[in-house]
């Protein structure tokens, strides 16, 4: 059995342990691995992620080998490594004041190598983003907003040979809490959001967060959060009241602090999310796409999907739907065309297998209820493409979708029935 304290600490070159785990998860890696993202480091905050749940090499190994690879198949299909990353100054959230905005601090460090990042949350409106954005787009953006840090750390650990991390200060003072906030935290959907981002894809890069300044009242949403969380959150988002200061100061010099957390530092700025009026949230155009949708139902623990056939590279396929909860969604793809028999026995029974299909649409839980989705992709490739609409996070309760999709073929554009039919498409969405 191995100790259950991970084999390289912040602030340290990586360990022999921690290379002989990193090259062992290459060496069994399905997906390709982009240059780009290729660092030992990289490779390591996904193994010391599978170091705080297990104790045996083995397990460790083999847990980091299927986090990386399904991270691996996002970052094709989202082309993380190939497009240009977005700055914090090129990003939505911020350009548009959804968030309040901290930008991180590249020359100031604490004692473990780690990036200081302040940010001051008074300002933080949940329902703003939600009322106002695809629920598809709020996940995007923030996937822009993690790829950006981990550059900044990437150069870090480029610069030093030492690992890095981000250290978040949240400044929790003015905070209120609201009736939609309550509601992002029971329903499931922050926690949603802390696993797909802190723990699934960019494990270990925000490391430890620390919220100061809090109010009593955070315990209640915090002990709701905390039992469905992984382990070492507890560790990984630390609460402090207003005594923080002397602690603070142990990690990270006085001039780094900003004078607002009793530092002496007077350049840290937070610039306040500007919440949204009523009169700007999402409403459908008209009604002629709505009148023109069609209902399918996934039940619980099951998948649902709409197969569509493209035989021209650039063609595109687009959709929009709306459902009456969080489902996922996501869009697979399979060389060539045509079935056999068993075939199309499995997909009769909605028995596909996505994870040997290549993922070029991220699949990622979406609601889009108050926002209703809609998007398109262009196909890189010619053979059958799949939209598929997963309800396997519920135990029970089935889903609701209303959808229309539309493909261009050579004679015009196409609708795609949920039975898989075709038909002229008479509907712009």
């Amino acid at each position: 059995f191995r100790m259950t304290r991970i084999s390289t600490d912040f602030g340290q070159p990586l360990s022999c342990e921690s290379k002989k785990l990193v090259s062992d998860v290459r060496a069994k890696l399905k997906e390709k691995i982009h240059p780009q993202f290729d660092t030992d480091f990289n490779i390591y905050r996904f193994v010391a992620n599978s170091e705080r749940l297990y104790k045996k090499e083995k397990e460790i190994v083999d847990f980091t080998v299927k986090a990386l690879n399904n991270h691996l198949r996002i970052r094709r299909a989202f082309k993380l490594d190939t497009d240009a990353v977005k700055t914090f100054d090129e990003n939505p959230v911020f350009t548009k004041h959804y968030m309040p905005r901290g930008d991180i601090q590249v020359d100031a460090v604490d004692k473990h190598n780690r990036l200081m990042w302040y940010i001051d949350y008074a300002s933080v409106t949940v329902e703003t983003l939600a009322h106002v954005e695809k629920s598809s787009s709020s996940v995007k953006y923030q996937f822009w907003q993690f790829e950006y840090m981990l550059r900044l750390v990437m150069a870090q650990e480029a610069k030093t040979g030492k690992l890095s991390s981000l250290h978040h200060i949240i400044d929790m003072a003015g905070y209120e809490i609201n009736p939609f906030t309550m509601l992002f935290v029971s329903s499931g959907t922050l926690s949603y959001y802390t696993q797909l981002f802190h723990y699934e894809n960019y494990p270990e890069l925000v490391s430890p967060g620390s919220m100061v300044n809090i109010s009593r009242w955070i315990w209640l949403p915090y002990k709701m959060v905390k039992p469905v969380m992984p382990a070492g959150f507890a560790d990984r988002f630390q609460l402090h009241d207003s005594s923080f200061i002397h602690g603070l100061k142990e990690e990270i010099s006085e001039e780094h602090i900003p004078v607002s957390l009793g530092g002496t530092n007077t350049e840290i700025k937070c610039i306040p999310a500007q919440k949204q009026s009523e009169d700007k949230y999402w409403k459908p155009k008209d009604n002629v796409v709505l009148d023109a949708l069609e209902t399918i139902h996934v039940h619980a623990r099951k998948k649902k999907f709409i197969r569509v056939d493209v035989d021209e590279v650039g063609k595109k396929i687009s959709w929009y739907f709306r459902t009456d909860g969080d489902v996922y969604f996501g869009v697979f793809f399979v060389e060539g065309k045509g079935e056999t028999i068993e075939e199309a026995k499995k997909e009769k029974k909605e028995e596909i297998d996505t994870d040997d299909m290549d993922m070029v649409y991220p699949y990622w839980k979406l609601t889009a209820k108050l926002v209703h989705e809609r998007d398109e992709l262009v196909c890189e490739k010619t053979g059958r493409y799949y939209l598929v609409f997963g309800n396997e996070h519920s135990w029970l309760t089935k889903r609701g979708v209303d959808v229309i999709v539309n493909v261009e073929k050579e004679d015009g554009k196409r609708r795609v029935h949920t039975d898989h039919s075709l038909s002229p498409s008479t509907v712009e969405f």
